[in-house]
């Protein structure tokens, strides 16, 4: 179950008291509990920006680690939903006070939008609303299988509309690139997680492939069947989507070497490498991770205090990024395995799926991907 954070108790009797820095503190702290990942992005931005995006982030962070929760009902997830609606209407229309009782997530919330108001344009709103809308699109699509198109939207609200608002918030000087970016990094996360996340997601009724997908693969078998996942697995699904997401992150490493700001640009190349490290290290099957290698000991170096640790993290963050996650010559590989020939390379067969294949026992069938490179 989920920990409820509790006030310090001089300021339970009058949550007025609550200072902008203890607003700040508790959120940074909610995402460095979950891992660096989630926390360290928050290092890139200035200061404001910083601050206004980990508000944010923590808020929409603890409503999906709710929402997923497996033993939830539909009914259940959709209450929940519907009360943030309302508590989101609420603090937009200034009718909102927090208290004592209620989530850490409605304090966060209210301290964004009053950032909001003070330092951004107004339109950023928009982008909350979509990632609302992805929230209610996503438990509604329990136990249906989407259309190729339904599936883009979902992702599009869910995964481009995060960085969206990541980039926005954080004041990263990306020109014309910001759409892009968003939509490259959004579609190849979103996609690699359903790809990652399949087995748990079945087994709570969200099935993570698409009816096009289903005649691609040539899988005729119901997904009641307790075969389903096994014949997905077996007629290529992972392999189908390892080059989906890596032609969407070679496209985004490509972009950012247009960036001119130097930290900017390892930022896109460092998550690129975060991300595509389970295919390029042949470990892209149910149940894996991506995760920022030496985060602990970036853990141990930061302080406790989460305002002294912003300060540092923020004069560390330009060297770290320096240093790539993966070999970036496994870029190169997969690139020349996609395009060698218009066939498909046994780097790929070789590379991503070696670790089903020792584990399982799995043969996969390849030849389909002929008629797609």
């Amino acid at each position: 179950m989920f920990k409820q954070l509790v006030l310090p108790e001089n300021i339970r009797s009058d949550p007025k008291r609550i200072s902008y820095e203890f607003k700040v503190h508790t959120a940074f702290k909610y995402l460095r509990n979950r891992n660096f990942l989630h926390y360290g992005p928050s290092f890139v931005p200035e200061m404001i920006g910083a601050h206004t995006w980990t508000l944010a982030w923590a808020y929409i962070r603890e409503i999906d680690d709710i929402i997923d929760y497996p033993s939830y009902s539909y009914e259940f997830k959709m209450q929940i939903l519907k009360r943030e609606k309302e508590t989101i209407e609420d603090v937009f229309a200034n009718r909102f006070e927090f208290k004592p009782n209620m989530p850490f997530r409605y304090m966060w919330l209210e301290q964004f939008l009053d950032n909001v108001n003070k330092y951004y344009d107004p339109s950023v709103l928009n982008i909350i609303w979509e990632l609302y809308q992805s929230a209610i699109r996503d438990v509604n699509r329990q136990f249906k299988i989407l259309s190729q198109d339904e599936m883009y939207t979902l992702v599009y609200q869910k995964a481009t509309c995060f960085f969206k608002l990541y980039f926005t918030l954080g004041q990263f000087d990306l020109g014309e690139h910001l759409n892009e970016l968003a939509d490259t990094l959004g579609r190849g996360l979103g996609i690699l997680d359903d790809a990652l996340d399949f087995v748990a997601d079945y087994k709570a009724g969200y099935i993570n492939v698409t009816k096009e997908e289903l005649k691609i693969l040539g899988i005729d078998v119901p997904p009641e069947d307790e075969k389903f996942v096994d014949e997905l697995i077996k007629r290529g699904y992972y392999t189908l989507k390892s080059i989906e997401v890596m032609k969407l992150f070679l496209r985004a490493r490509e972009i950012a070497r247009e960036i001119r700001n130097p930290i900017f640009r390892n930022l896109i190349l460092r998550l690129t490498e975060i991300f595509a490290a389970p295919i390029l290290e042949g470990r892209f099957f149910p149940g894996q991770r991506y995760f920022f290698k030496g985060e602990k000991i970036l853990n141990k170096i930061l302080p406790y205090n989460e305002h002294a640790a912003y300060r540092i993290g923020h004069k560390l963050i330009g060297y770290i990024l320096k240093i790539p996650q993966v070999s970036p010559s496994l870029f190169d590989a997969f690139r020349r395995a996609m395009f060698t020939d218009g066939k498909v390379n046994r780097f790929i067969t070789h590379l991503i799926h070696r670790q089903i294949r020792k584990k399982k026992g799995i043969k996969l069938n390849l030849s389909f991907l002929k008629n797609l490179l």
